[in-house]
């Protein structure tokens, strides 16, 4: 049977990520699994049209990047404080490569991650990393919408 011992949880720190942080804290619990949080920051090498600024696209500066270090801490420390054993992962580069590098790199058992829930032209500008994720990571993928996100099927 399946064992899960180490969980990877992919943060944005929007709203769909933070929900399936609780997930994965549910499921750590429940299987006594250690959690990596990780953060990945993109830079922009390509100028954008104007008033295009994908949210998964950040701005990787010092500034940027001391703000997501204590983000990534600040949910660990919550995490560590009811008793899970939390470690902080933040990186550099696309976020599909480097969410999937970690997974294999650290041998995770589970990947969690907040989907957006976009669809239509949005889906298709953007893409989804999520389901690019889904078709290639090396372990089982827990995908997360948050409830306020509503099926327009």
């Amino acid at each position: 049977m399946a064992s899960i011992q180490h969980i990877l949880v992919a943060l944005d720190f929007s709203e769909s990520s933070r929900y399936a942080l609780e997930y994965a804290e549910l499921l750590a619990r429940q299987f006594g699994a250690a959690v990596d949080l990780v953060h990945v920051v993109t830079p922009l090498t390509a100028p954008m049209p104007a008033g295009f600024a994908p949210p998964f696209i950040n701005n990787p500066g010092e500034a940027h990047l001391v703000e997501a270090r204590a983000c990534l801490e600040n949910h660990a420390d919550e995490l560590r404080s009811r008793g899970l054993s939390v470690a902080t992962l933040l990186v550099e580069g696309s976020p599909l490569e480097s969410i999937l590098a970690q997974a294999q790199k650290r041998h995770c058992d589970l990947l969690v991650l907040g989907t957006h829930g976009r669809s239509g032209m949005a889906h298709i500008l953007l893409g989804s990393v999520a389901e690019k994720i889904l078709r290639s990571a090396p372990c089982p993928v827990l995908t997360v919408r948050h409830p306020s996100f509503k099926s327009k099927g």
